[in-house]
Formats: C-alpha cells, sequence, structure tokens
C-alpha cells in the first residue's frame, strides 16, 4: 500500500518518503496479551503491527497539518520485509520515484518509552542472501595432497562471515 499526501504551505516543496513494514513472522503468538495475535501461525513479534499503527498516526497527524509544509509525504506500507521479498517489487513499481528523502523505522528494547534513536546512513540489521559455491577436487585417503577438499575453506569464509555482523 502506497499513500502520497500533497502538503498545501509554502516553501521548497521535497517529496518525502515513510516507510513501515506490515508483515507478521510465521510463529505462534503466546504472549496471553490482550493485543495478542488471533491468527494462529502469524504474529507480529518484531513489532510490526506497532509500526503500521504509527505510519498511520503519522499520516493522520500531517494531513491535519498538511497547510504547515509543501511538497508530498509519500506512506509506504511494505509488506514481505521479513525475508526481503515486498521492498524490490516495490521499488521497481516506482515506490522511490520522485522520493528526494526515504526514512524508515523499527521499535527497539534498547531505548526509553518515547525516545528515538537517529543517524545519516543504514541503521539496525537487514535480512540478506548471498550464495557461494565452493568447488574441490575428492582422492583417496591416502594422498590427501592431491586433493582439493572444499571443507577447509568454507569453514574459514562462514567464520569470516559471521564477524561481520557480530
Amino acid at each position: 500500500v502506497v499513500a502520497d499526501l500533497d502538503g498545501e504551505g509554502s516553501g521548497q516543496p521535497v517529496t518525502v518518503l515513510l516507510r513501515a513494514d506490515t508483515d507478521a513472522l510465521p510463529m505462534t503468538e503466546e504472549s496471553g496479551e490482550d493485543f495478542c495475535s488471533v491468527e494462529q501461525g502469524r504474529a507480529h513479534a518484531c513489532g510490526h503491527d506497532a509500526h503500521t499503527a504509527m505510519l498511520v498516526g503519522a499520516a493522520r497527524l500531517l494531513s491535519d497539518m498538511r497547510d504547515r509544509f509543501a511538497g508530498r509525504v509519500r506512506f509506504m506500507f511494505q509488506p514481505g520485509e521479513e525475508g526481503a521479498g515486498g521492498a524490490p517489487v516495490m521499488i521497481d513499481e516506482g515506490v522511490l520515484d520522485g522520493v528526494d528523502r526515504a526514512f524508515a523505522l523499527h521499535i527497539t528494547p534498547n531505548l526509553p518509552i518515547g525516545f528515538a534513536g537517529c543517524r545519516a546512513g543504514p541503521m539496525l540489521a537487514s535480512t540478506d542472501e548471498i550464495s557461494v559455491t565452493v568447488t574441490g577436487r575428492g582422492g583417496h585417503a591416502s594422498m590427501p595432497h592431491l586433493c582439493l577438499d572444499p571443507v577447509p575453506p568454507m569453514a574459514a569464509m562462514i567464520g569470516a562471515l559471521q564477524t561481520a555482523i557480530t
């Protein structure tokens, strides 16, 4: 879902994109909270329901304040964030066309309620996928020096890749 809100104020018009993820995780929520998911096998355990609610709230507030800004605010409700399926489709369909600035959000237990963390550039983690093929050459156990065992270089790669995120 994408919605544009045009400002009616004066000033330099820019297009700002505000993005929230909307998908659920493939798990059953068992928290017992009043707001617990009622869909078996689907839960907003990562806060995406809160993200969606915050973006809807921002849209309502900005709609009431449209006379105070020029330009456009584009609201991007992104499905498929877990597994990285939704953004590429939305980008291919033009969600970023004409956008001057983009902002995303994600709740975190690391900050007190009412505080926001912000910085230029990427922040928080992402779901990425790579595919690597390591090819070896078998041989006889009596002549291991003639073999190209793929296990040691693959193990080294796994260890090196893990250090990139820890």
